[in-house]
């Protein structure tokens, strides 16, 4: 069995948060239409949660999607310039 890397596992939850995200906001004329509310009313308090916390998923998902796909970059870097480090040891560090 291959083995996974972690930068693979972290970028896969990126790309799945970010598409999340996208159907979220594709979505949320219908959602906030059909379940949610426009307009604060004090006579219809689950509507106005599901208004408030679908709007806040949404606005979470897309950027928290964008920094694990940048950490799974950087992470990918990291890890190639361990293994040319690795591959010539007889050289001093660079500083």
């Amino acid at each position: 069995m291959a083995e996974v890397k972690m930068h693979e596992v972290v970028l896969r939850w990126g790309i799945i948060l970010g598409v999340a995200g996208v159907l979220m906001l594709v979505l949320s004329p219908v959602i906030i239409g059909n379940f949610g509310t426009f307009y604060p009313t004090a006579g219809a308090p689950v509507a106005m949660a599901v208004t408030t916390l679908y709007s806040v998923a949404t606005i979470a998902l897309l950027p928290f999607s964008a920094s694990l796909v940048a950490a799974s970059l950087v992470m990918r870097h990291a890890e190639a310039l361990a293994a040319r480090k690795e591959a010539r040891p007889d050289e001093p560090a660079s500083s």
